[in-house]
C-alpha cells in the first residue's frame, strides 16, 4: 500500500490480514469439568461466528444455577476476579511448559523478553513496569496524537472511497493497517522500519494463538525477538541521546523511585505495545464498523446527532469486544464468587459474557447507542486495565464519523468470516460497498 503525504510517497507492506490465526486453547489446566467443552465449542465454526448463543446460554444455566466449571461470565464476578491482585497472570511458564517437556534446551532470550512484558507480570514486577509505561502513556500522549490518527484515517479512508469498483475489503484498506500506522508514530518508529516492527509484532501474535507453541515455532519467534533486540538496540541510543515527542521517548525518560525500565523492559514492551496496539484496535475497528452496518436505525441515529459518539464508541466496546478472554491462575485452595478453587486452576473469565450480562445490562444482546448507563469490560479492569484503552477509544472516535460521513450508503456485500481464536474477536475480511 502506498499513501501520499506532504513528505512524498510513503510505502508500507503488511502481512495480510485475510490470514487468520491458528485456532488456540489455551487453558491447560481445564481437564474433565465443564469449562473445556465450552472453549472447544467456542472455537467450532458456529462458536466464532456467535459467540453470543453459547453465553446466552450459560448466563441462563448461571441462573438456573448449574455449574459453569472454571468459567466466569458475570459482569460483577469478572469484576471481582480481574480486581483480585492474589490471582496470578502469569502465562509465561504454562505456555513455555510444552517446550521444556520436550528436552530442548531452554530458549533463554525467548522467555527473558516474554517475562519482561508487563501484561504477563504479577507484582512487584508488575506493579514498577506498569507505573512506570502509565507515566509515559497518558490521555494528554494520546491526545497530541489525534492529528496523526485523523490524517492517517483520512488518507486510507479517501484512498478506499476512490476504488473505482464502489466494493471493496475494508480490512485489508482502512481497518487492518491504521492501527499500526498509529502506534508506530506513536513510539516514534520511522516509516521504512514499521513494516518490519510489525512482522515482529505478527510474529508473537502467531506464538501465543497456539496456546501449545512447537520447537519449530519457538525458534522462529526467537529468531525475530533476537532480530527486534537488534534493531532496538541501535534505536534506544539514538533516541536517548535526541529525544522525541513519542512514547517510545518517554519510556526511556520515565523514572520513579525504583529507577528507570531496564533495556529488557523496553524491548519487551515497545513490542507489546505495537501487538496488542494493533491487533486489539484493528479487531474493535472491524467490529464497531460492523455493528453499525447491521442496525441501520442506530447508525442513521449517530450521524444525525454526532454528539452521541463517545456513547456509541462504550456500546460498540460493549456489544462486540475484540478481547473475548483473559484468565487468572489460582494461588492456594480459595473461595472466589461462591465456588471452590484449586490452586493452579485457570478462572478463565469470558469479557464478551460478562459484557452480555443480563444482570447488568438491560436487554444485553441489543445494540443500543443511547444505553446509559454503561461500562463494558473489553479493556479487562484493576491492575491489568489495557494501557491502550484510551488510544483504541480515539480511534473509534475519528475513524467511524469519518468513514460514515464519508460513505453514508456503505453496506456489507459479503458474509463475514471472523478469527477463530479464543482471545481476539474480529473479521478477518469486511467486504462493503457503497
Amino acid at each position: 500500500m502506498s499513501l501520499n503525504s506532504n513528505a512524498g510517497t510513503v510505502s508500507w507492506s503488511f502481512p495480510a490480514p485475510s490470514a487468520p490465526l491458528a485456532p488456540r486453547v489455551k487453558m491447560a489446566s481445564v481437564t474433565a469439568d465443564r469449562t473445556g467443552a465450552v472453549l472447544r465449542e467456542l472455537l467450532s465454526p458456529a462458536g466464532v461466528a456467535d459467540p453470543y448463543a453459547v453465553y446466552r446460554r450459560l448466563h441462563a444455566d448461571a441462573a438456573a444455577g448449574r455449574d459453569l466449571g472454571r468459567l466466569v461470565i458475570g459482569h460483577a464476578d469478572a469484576i471481582t476476579v480481574l480486581a483480585d491482585r492474589t490471582l496470578s497472570s502469569d502465562r509465561i511458564t504454562t505456555t513455555l511448559k510444552p517446550l521444556s517437556d520436550s528436552g530442548h534446551p531452554p530458549f533463554d532470550p525467548l522467555e527473558r523478553t516474554l517475562r519482561a512484558i508487563v501484561a504477563f507480570q504479577d507484582a512487584p514486577a508488575h506493579t514498577r513496569v506498569r507505573r512506570l509505561l502509565q507515566s509515559s502513556f497518558t490521555p494528554a500522549v494520546v491526545r497530541r496524537q489525534r492529528d496523526a490518527i485523523t490524517n492517517v484515517a483520512s488518507r486510507l479512508v479517501d484512498r478506499f472511497a476512490d476504488e473505482p469498483s464502489r466494493c471493496s475489503d475494508l480490512v485489508a484498506a482502512v481497518t487492518f493497517p491504521l492501527p499500526a500506522l498509529v502506534i508506530g508514530t506513536l513510539l516514534g518508529i520511522d516509516d521504512r522500519d514499521l513494516p518490519q516492527f510489525q512482522s515482529w509484532a505478527l510474529q508473537l501474535v502467531r506464538f501465543f494463538a497456539t496456546g501449545r507453541p512447537d520447537v519449530a515455532l519457538a525458534t522462529e519467534t526467537q529468531a525475530a525477538l533476537m532480530a527486534m533486540r537488534a534493531f532496538m538496540t541501535d534505536l534506544v541510543p539514538r533516541r536517548r541521546a535526541d529525544a522525541g515527542d513519542d512514547l517510545l521517548s518517554a519510556m526511556i525518560a520515565a523514572r520513579d523511585g525504583d529507577g528507570a525500565l531496564t533495556e529488557d523492559e523496553l524491548f519487551a514492551n515497545a513490542l507489546f505495545l505495537m501487538t496488542a496496539g494493533h491487533e486489539t484496535a484493528a479487531n474493535q475497528l472491524g467490529n464497531g464498523v460492523r455493528a453499525l452496518l447491521d442496525h441501520r436505525e442506530q447508525r442513521l441515529l449517530l450521524m444525525a446527532e454526532p454528539t452521541r459518539l463517545d456513547a456509541a464508541v462504550e456500546e460498540m466496546l460493549r456489544y462486540d469486544s475484540a478481547v473475548q478472554m483473559t484468565a487468572r491462575t489460582v494461588i492456594g485452595d480459595r473461595t472466589m464468587i461462591g465456588r471452590e478453587w484449586q490452586t493452579g486452576a485457570a478462572a478463565v473469565v469470558l469479557l464478551g459474557a460478562a459484557n452480555r450480562d443480563p444482570a447488568r445490562f438491560d436487554e444485553p444482546d441489543q445494540f443500543d447507542i443511547t444505553r446509559t448507563p454503561n461500562a463494558p469490560l473489553s479493556f479487562a479492569h484493576g491492575a491489568h486495565h489495557c494501557l491502550g484503552a484510551a488510544l483504541a477509544r480515539e480511534e473509534l472516535r475519528v475513524v467511524i464519523p469519518l468513514l460514515f460521513d464519508r460513505l453514508p450508503a456503505l453496506a456489507l456485500a459479503e458474509p463475514i468470516e471472523c478469527q477463530p481464536t479464543l482471545d481476539f474477536r474480529g473479521p478477518t475480511r469486511l467486504v462493503v460497498r457503497w
